[in-house]
Order: C-alpha cells, then sequence, then structure tokens
C-alpha cells in the first residue's frame, strides 16, 4: 500500500496536467476493483435505474432497453421491479421510469458496464433518455 501511495505521489508530482487527476481516479478505481475480487463471497447488489424517455429518440430508447436486457439477465440480474412513476406523495417527479434489479454479484455488473459490449450501447441510451440515472444500492451490514 506504501509503494501504491508513493507511485501516486509521484504521480502528481511529475505530471502538470488534468491527466493527473484522471490517472489517480484510475488507480483508485483498479484498487477497488482488485478489493473486490478478494472478497469472499462476491459482494451482492441492487441495481437501480431511474430515467426519463426523450421523446424524440423513442427508436433509440427502444433499441437501447432490447439490447440491454439480455446482457443484464445474462449475469445473474433478476428484475425486482420495472414501473412508471404515477404519482407523487411529496417531493417532485424528476423521472418517468424505475427499474430495480438484483445481482448475485457487483463485481460482474461493473465489469459488464465496463465491457465493450455495453460501451456499443451508450449512444442510444444516451439518445434514448433525456435523463438517466445508474445507482447501486449495496445491504447495510
Amino acid at each position: 500500500m506504501k509503494k501504491a501511495l508513493l507511485l501516486i505521489i509521484i504521480v502528481f508530482s511529475t505530471i502538470h496536467s488534468s491527466n493527473a487527476k484522471d490517472i489517480f481516479y484510475s488507480i483508485h478505481q483498479k484498487s477497488l476493483h482488485q478489493k473486490m475480487l478478494q472478497q469472499d463471497p462476491p459482494i451482492k447488489t441492487t441495481l437501480i435505474v431511474t430515467s426519463s424517455p426523450n421523446l424524440d429518440e423513442i427508436e433509440a430508447l427502444q433499441k437501447y432497453v432490447k439490447e440491454v436486457m439480455p446482457l443484464l439477465l445474462d449475469i445473474g440480474g433478476t428484475v425486482i421491479k420495472r414501473s412508471k412513476i404515477e404519482d407523487v406523495y411529496h417531493g417532485e417527479q424528476k423521472f418517468v421510469f424505475l427499474l430495480v434489479m438484483d445481482f448475485p454479484s457487483k463485481e460482474n455488473v461493473i465489469n459488464l458496464l465496463n465491457s465493450k459490449a455495453y460501451q456499443n450501447l451508450i449512444p442510444n441510451r444516451d439518445k434514448g433518455f433525456s435523463e438517466i440515472n445508474i445507482l447501486f444500492a449495496d445491504d447495510l451490514p
């Protein structure tokens, strides 16, 4: 760990650009990924997606959903809830759709989201939704 910290300090002291911050976050993300690999059993997670469609790009939205759902199911995802938000008791309705899925391994979801297969879907995702949030909810200890 001390060597990793020293490496980060060296990187920050030798690189004087906005790339230094990106390098730090990349190193940090890899460290978190390694910790997840070492944990036994895998960390379970719930994926929560809130979204609003872009009504001008319905085809892109439909293509994204059609292609992303098999990817999520293939890594063990279980759909808990797919809903259209109709009423709000308190607060503002910022989103139209809600998706809740459970996964046996958070690592598998992260790997999927970083995969080439998912990266190829991002243009349709970004066109098809005017707003989308992809969140992880992990069980409390």
